[in-house]
C-alpha cells in the first residue's frame, strides 16, 4: 500500500471516529454530571395514630418505624396484638421525630425503612411510645437500635 493510500485510510477512520463519537455524546447521557437529588429534610410532626397492623403504623398518613422496638412475637399473634393495639392506641396524638433529631437511635439505624420513616413518637404528656408499647410486651426492644432504652423480650416471646 502506498503512503497515500495509508494516509487517506487514517483520514477516512480519523473521520468515522469523530462522528460516532459525536452520535453517541448526543444521544447518550449527559458529558456534565447532574446533582444528585436533594433528598428531603426529615422534620418533626403530629398527627394522630392509625394502626394497620402491629408492624404497619402511621401517623398524619406517613408510615412510621417505632425506632429502638420490633414486633418478635410468632406470626400467629400479629392479627391478635394488632387488635389489642388498635383497641388501646388508635387516633392517638403524637409528636414524632425523625431519627438523626435526638432519638435514642441517632447514629445507629437509617433515617428511613423502605418507604416508612424511622421515628421516636411522643404523646401529649411526653410518653414515648416505644418505651410504653415494650412495657407491655407488645414490642421488643432491639439493643443494638437504641441500647438499654426499651425494653427487651425474653428469647423465645
Amino acid at each position: 500500500m502506498s503512503f497515500k493510500k495509508i494516509g487517506l485510510l487514517t483520514l477516512v477512520a480519523l473521520v468515522f471516529a469523530i462522528g460516532f463519537f459525536t452520535i453517541i455524546v448526543k444521544k447518550g447521557t449527559p458529558v456534565r454530571s447532574q446533582s444528585p437529588k436533594a433528598q428531603a429534610v426529615l422534620e418533626p410532626f403530629d398527627g394522630k395514630l392509625s394502626v394497620q397492623a402491629v408492624d404497619d403504623l402511621r401517623v398524619a398518613g406517613r408510615k412510621i418505624v417505632l425506632c429502638g422496638v420490633a414486633f418478635t412475637k410468632p406470626r400467629s399473634m400479629r392479627a391478635m396484638v394488632t387488635e389489642a393495639v388498635r383497641r388501646d392506641y388508635q387516633g392517638l396524638a403524637l409528636t414524632c421525630k425523625p431519627v438523626g433529631k435526638g432519638t435514642p437511635c441517632d447514629g445507629n439505624v437509617a433515617s428511613k425503612f423502605g418507604d416508612a420513616i424511622v421515628v421516636q413518637c411522643l404523646t401529649s404528656d411526653g410518653t414515648d411510645l416505644a418505651a410504653k408499647l415494650a412495657e407491655t410486651g407488645i414490642l421488643c426492644g432491639q439493643p443494638a437500635q437504641s441500647g438499654s432504652t426499651y425494653k427487651t423480650c425474653l428469647s423465645g416471646s
